[in-house]
């Protein structure tokens, strides 16, 4: 994990270079929390943290604070926060919210397609290829992280032409929730999965323009995910 870069002592800032500290520091806390580097039920220790990152005890509790509406946060009364717990319920809810959000994106994404979003989904589909034959074919682990990204950048481009930008801001919410889930199956070789099928069985009814039978191989796409995590993970209620 990348040490972060010292921020402005929160105290000695003030206006917009203190808000830059906080949401600065929001995000690169966030991103510890969705890639599994902080983990399920961990204690966020404030004064440890403010000194990592360089920055104020305020600045880093206003910080953590904000992740509380996201729910990737709980505050416990006089004992601090924790990193949110991983839950059956809350990634079968997630599953669900997920399956409705992404599938109505991609109808209205679909139904806008136009020759630039056909190159781009061409071009986003062919990357991500490359590097599951290398992760799946070859069984390369190393190159689960280029598989992170360009999964994501494939999910992203099917629903890049949806308009109803309320649509997409849900949906990265959700994304970003399952993500949490998610990375405890990269690399786990034991899985009875090839999602190079489920990617082309999307990508091939996107590019036909069969939209019914692309959200349901959508749809069905995320239910594995939920399937196959359930099946290897004890989730606690």
């Amino acid at each position: 994990m990348n040490k972060p870069h010292p921020l402005a002592t929160g105290d000695k800032t003030q206006g917009t270079s203190k808000k830059t500290a906080i949401e600065t520091v929001q995000e690169q806390i966030r991103e510890r929390v969705i890639s599994g580097a902080l983990g399920p039920g961990e204690r966020l220790h404030v004064d440890k943290l403010r000194l990592e990152f360089g920055v104020s005890t305020s600045t880093m509790r206003e910080a953590i604070s904000r992740l509380l509406i996201d729910d990737l946060v709980t505050s416990e009364q006089q004992r601090g926060f924790r990193v949110a717990p991983l839950t059956l319920k809350d990634f079968r809810d997630i599953t669900d919210a997920r399956k409705m959000i992404e599938a109505e994106a991609l109808r209205v994404s679909l139904a806008n397609r136009t020759e630039d979003w056909e190159a781009d989904l061409v071009a986003a589909y062919h990357r991500l290829s490359r590097i599951e034959e290398r992760l799946i074919g070859e069984g390369k682990p190393e190159f689960a992280p280029d598989w992170d990204e360009w999964n994501s950048n494939f999910h992203d481009c099917l629903v890049q032409n949806c308009d109803n930008a309320w649509l997409k801001r849900f949906r990265r919410t959700l994304h970003q929730h399952s993500y949490r889930y998610h990375r405890r199956l990269i690399g786990d070789r034991s899985l009875p999965r090839d999602v190079r099928v489920e990617h082309k069985a999307i990508f091939d009814t996107a590019i036909a323009g069969d939209i019914a039978a692309c959200v349901a191989a959508i749809e069905a796409h995320i239910e594995k995910s939920y399937t196959d995590l359930t099946q290897q993970h004890d989730l606690s209620d």
